[in-house]
């Protein structure tokens, strides 16, 4: 902080508001939490006095400064909104009236999010390292920089106007992001309409394909192997519209070697990384498998629930419920098995290419189909009895061999379109605190 301002101790600046009022049991009161980070003091909860365990508690005024006393080390304190004027507190977030002849309160507010003052309240916490507490004694004792009325109003306003420059690009960055999004799933309806790519020349129609599939269903019937090829190849006359020539509408079993749903039950998890994953549905996104959250089997468990069949690269995973309807490819690398609510989806080769399908499973196509059967259920899902029957609209392999390569160049657009306004959201977040480090440095 700027070494030119006078210093002042905090006690000089700030009262300890002791305004405690009495709680109704039968009124409706706002409590307060206040987020770590400088991220702002906001609603916690509407409760009524009764579920509120203590018959007293203080009570907040707009303007008022508050801090958390456990967590004002990781810079947990700020101003009470407008919002929040009456609502209620524990003696573990005091509150303080502002001297507003000394101090604007938006000065000590925009203050509170610098890593100086964060830095200030660690040094008045104390404690073990699980309860480690503001002392208020402590912190009342420190010192911060303190310019003239005027010259905390002029750079309340600065900061004010930068940060609202900041907010702004935020949200178109957003805006930008959403629209990017907004592209991809119309761009699919084109694909698998037929209208996103040229026709090209083809040695054998879909309807071929599907006839020779025919004879790879029963040879692999007569081996008695009951997990592959478990739905015999259709033609389906019931497309919802027509297909360019030499395309045909088939069902999803049709084009599969293998469509098995997972074993319907939780397995106990190991506490400790085996290096088995155990795939739940929440690690399955659209066209990506998401690791943040991993959770690993016994070398037990693990068998037993690939018992119907391991997964491999390039196999495709479905969520049929909670949520419904996410897909994603397994890449290289991994040893897993899928657990309740996912099932395994392999393409024959032969018949469609990976890709197309993993593309057509994201699309409108398919997931207007999912909408479509869960009409009327308390809990969307996708029956495993209807999982085979959906249609889906299978081209010549030639042409899908374009469409993927076409649907994969703008999907690695769209992506380089997205990764760009992460690093510009990396550049926005650090605007911030760039500007409030100049702003009590004397800088701004």
């Amino acid at each position: 902080m700027s070494a030119a301002w006078p210093t002042v101790a905090l006690g000089d600046l700030l009262r300890r508001s002791e305004h405690i009022i009495p709680l109704d049991p039968e009124a409706t009161y706002k409590e307060v939490t206040v987020r770590i980070n400088g991220k702002g003091v906001v609603e916690r909860r509407q409760v009524q006095g009764v579920e509120i365990a203590a018959n007293r508690r203080y009570q907040a005024k707009s303007g008022q400064f508050i801090i958390s006393r456990i967590d004002a080390r990781h810079g947990a304190s700020g101003l009470i909104p407008d919002e929040l004027d009456g609502a209620v507190v524990t003696n573990d977030f005091p509150l303080f009236d502002v001297a507003e002849d000394r101090l604007d309160a938006a000065f000590l507010g925009w203050m509170s999010k610098t890593a100086s003052f964060v830095e200030l309240c660690k040094r008045a916490s104390e404690g073990t390292t699980n309860r480690v507490r503001l002392s208020e004694d402590r912190f009342k004792a420190l010192s911060i920089p303190l310019p003239p009325l005027d010259e905390q109003r002029r750079i309340v306003a600065r900061i004010e106007e930068l940060a609202a420059k900041v907010k702004e690009a935020r949200g178109l960055r957003a805006a930008a992001i959403e629209e990017v999004e907004a592209h991809w799933p119309a761009i699919l309806r084109l694909a698998f309409d037929g209208k996103l790519v040229s026709l090209v020349p083809f040695k054998a129609s879909a309807q071929e394909i599907l006839k020779q599939a025919a004879t790879f269903h029963a040879n692999y019937q007569e081996t008695k192997n009951n997990n592959a090829y478990p739905n015999k190849p259709q033609i389906s006359d019931n497309g919802p519209y027509a297909l360019p020539t030499g395309w045909c509408w088939t069902t999803l079993g049709s084009v599969l070697t293998h469509m098995v749903d997972c074993v319907n039950d939780t397995p106990n998890f190991s506490e400790v990384d085996t290096g088995l994953l155990g795939l739940k549905t929440t690690n399955i996104r659209p066209y990506r498998l998401d690791l943040q959250r991993r959770w690993y089997m016994t070398p037990g468990d693990f068998a037993s629930w690939n018992r119907r069949q391991p997964p491999q690269a390039g196999d495709i995973v479905l969520t049929r419920e909670a949520p419904v309807g996410n897909v994603c490819m397994l890449p290289e690398g991994i040893s897993a098995c899928l657990t309740q609510r996912l099932m395994l989806l392999r393409a024959e080769n032969r018949v469609i290419q990976s890709r197309y399908l993993l593309h057509f499973l994201n699309s409108p196509c398919f997931t207007d189909q999912i909408a479509a059967s869960g009409r009327g259920q308390t809990h969307p899902h996708i029956r495993v009895g209807d999982a085979p029957h959906f249609l889906l609209p299978l081209p010549p392999m030639e042409q899908q061999v374009k469409i993927v390569a076409e649907l994969d160049a703008l999907q690695s657009k769209l992506d380089s379109v997205k990764a760009l306004q992460t690093e510009t959201a990396a550049e926005l977040d650090a605007m911030l605190p760039a500007i409030l480090d100049k702003a009590f440095t004397g800088e701004l």
